[in-house]
C-alpha cells in the first residue's frame, strides 16, 4: 500500500520539528529542556493550518528562537516562560521525578524575578556561562552544575533572609524544599562562604553541609565570579574588584577575600583550563 503525500510530508516535517528541538537544546543548554520543546511546539501549532507546508519547520525556528530570546529578559509576552509553562506556586518541593534543572530555574525566578531583578539577571547570566561548562561533565554534574547556577543567589531573597549569608540561607530554605543534599552544599559554599561564616560566627551552621571540591563547585565559582550584577561576562579580576568597589572596605565578603581570595583564583583557573583544553581538543579533531 502507497503511503499518501500529505502523511509522507507529516511524516518528514515532524522530524524537522524533532532535530529543531534538539538543535535549540543544546544551543540553550542553561535552559530546561521542556522550556525549549514547549516554546518549539508552542510555535509549530501556529502554522499547523497552512496552507503550505513546506516552510513550516523554518518558520518554527525563527519563531521558538524569538520566544526562548525573550525568556532571559523576562519580558511579557505570548512566549513568556509563565506562559509556556506555568508553575504551581503552592507545591514548590523537589522531588526526584522532576527535572532538576527546570525545578531549579522555577524556584529561583519565583524568588527574585520580581523581588530583586538586578540579581535575577546576574542569575541568568551565570546559568548561560555554565552551559557550555555542564556540556564537558558527566550528565549528572552537568545537571547539578545547572540548576546550581540558578539557584545560588535564592539566599538574597527577602523572605529566606534569616543568618544574612545568602549561600548558608539559601541552602537551609532548599534543604527545607528537599533538594538533593549535594545541590543545596554547592550552593551553601560556593563564592568562598567559609571565610564569611568565619567572619560572621555561622561556622557551625555552615558544616551542616559538606563542601565537595571538584569540577562541579569549582565551575560554580567560575561562572559566579566572571559574570556581573547586570548578567554579563567580565574578568575574574574585574569582578573582585567591582565587588570591593560595591560592598566597601568593611563588608564581611570584602573581608572574606583577604582569606578566600586565592582560592577563588585557583578554582577560576581550574575550570578556564577546563575550557581551553575542550576548545583545542574541537580544533583538533
Amino acid at each position: 500500500m502507497t503511503a499518501h503525500p500529505e502523511d509522507l510530508e507529516r511524516t518528514h516535517q515532524d522530524a524537522q520539528i524533532r532535530q529543531i528541538e534538539a538543535r535549540l537544546a543544546r544551543e540553550q543548554n542553561q535552559l530546561p529542556r521542556e522550556l525549549v520543546t514547549a516554546c518549539v511546539r508552542q510555535a509549530h501549532s501556529r502554522f499547523a493550518d497552512a496552507r503550505v507546508q513546506t516552510f513550516v519547520p523554518i518558520l518554527v525556528e525563527r519563531a521558538a528562537r524569538a520566544q526562548l530570546a525573550a525568556l532571559p529578559g523576562d519580558r511579557p509576552s505570548n512566549g513568556s516562560a509563565r506562559s509556556i509553562v506555568p508553575l504551581d506556586d503552592g507545591c514548590p518541593t523537589y522531588s526526584a521525578e522532576k527535572s532538576l534543572r527546570t525545578w531549579a530555574w522555577f524556584t529561583a525566578k519565583r524568588l527574585l524575578a520580581d523581588e530583586l531583578p538586578r540579581r535575577w539577571a546576574h542569575t541568568q547570566g551565570v546559568a548561560s556561562r555554565a552551559g557550555p561548562i555542564a556540556r564537558l561533565l558527566p550528565r549528572e554534574d552537568g545537571e547539578t552544575l545547572i540548576a546550581a547556577a540558578w539557584l545560588h543567589d535564592i539566599g538574597y531573597a527577602r523572605d529566606l533572609i534569616d543568618t544574612g549569608i545568602h549561600q548558608l540561607d539559601g541552602a537551609r530554605y532548599l534543604q527545607h524544599l528537599h533538594a538533593p543534599l549535594r545541590l543545596c552544599a554547592l550552593v551553601a559554599h560556593h563564592a568562598g562562604a567559609s571565610a564569611t561564616a568565619q567572619i560572621r560566627g555561622f561556622v557551625e551552621q555552615l558544616a551542616e553541609f559538606t563542601d565537595a571540591e571538584g569540577p562541579v563547585r569549582d565551575a560554580l565559582w567560575y561562572c559566579d565570579l566572571t559574570t556581573n550584577p547586570d548578567g554579563e561576562p567580565v574578568q575574574l579580576g574585574q569582578r573582585l574588584a567591582e565587588i570591593r568597589a560595591r560592598r566597601g572596605p568593611d563588608d564581611p565578603v570584602v573581608r572574606a577575600l583577604v582569606t578566600n581570595g586565592e582560592e577563588h583564583l585557583v578554582a577560576a583557573h581550574r575550570t578556564a583550563q577546563l575550557l581551553h583544553e575542550a576548545r583545542n581538543h574541537a580544533t583538533t579533531r
